[in-house]
């Protein structure tokens, strides 16, 4: 019989400028602050930016991330900038489409726009890999919009291989882009 986690423990993670650890409602003003003050700079490649008006639709959000954790098919943790002793939101890594059978799962990510072109979205990426691939997880997906340079630069530092286009993949602001999809094996160096 195989082995299957009831749940994917969402431990706090420590990198050299990050902290990723699981979000609560304590987070959520500062998330929402975080995507008010991006939200242009979001839509261009996220769908959600538009669905999130509120504190409170951001705690919805956490609340069913919190639940897909609880299930063992998706989890997300809170990416934390270090900055001068504290730390601030940056914005989130998000597991999903988790597939026991199949040792194999999702990944995405997206900083606030003043969050971005410091290496926090590499080291965050590299830190949930590691911790999926030691609970078990074989393959890590992600994608990333063909017109998205930073986020593919994201995903190659990060040690994940082109696979190919997905075309008309995803729709974004009423146009489908398509997207390059990449994965990394626990194999991989």
């Amino acid at each position: 019989m195989e082995d299957f986690l009831d749940e994917i423990p969402v431990d706090e993670l420590a990198g050299e400028r990050v902290v990723l650890r699981s979000l609560d409602r304590r987070d959520c003003d500062e998330l929402y602050a975080v995507i008010e003050s991006s939200r242009e700079f979001l839509a261009e490649h996220l769908p959600w930016p538009g669905e999130c008006l509120s504190a409170e639709d951001v705690f919805a959000r956490v609340e069913s991330w919190q639940m897909q954790a609880q299930m063992g098919n998706g989890a997300c943790w809170g990416i934390f900038e270090k900055a001068g002793g504290t730390l601030r939101v940056a914005g989130c890594i998000i597991v999903g489409w988790v597939q026991w059978v199949h040792r194999s799962a999702t990944v995405s990510y997206w900083l606030g726009e003043r969050s971005t072109g410091k290496g926090l979205a590499t080291e965050s990426l590299k830190l949930v890999s590691q911790k999926l691939f030691s609970i078990g997880i074989n393959r890590l997906e992600l994608s990333a919009a063909v017109n998205n340079p930073k986020s593919i630069a994201v995903a190659r530092r990060a040690g994940f291989s082109e696979e190919g286009v997905s075309r008309d993949f995803e729709r974004i602001n009423g146009i489908f882009r398509d997207h390059l999809r990449f994965s990394r094996l626990a194999g991989d160096d």
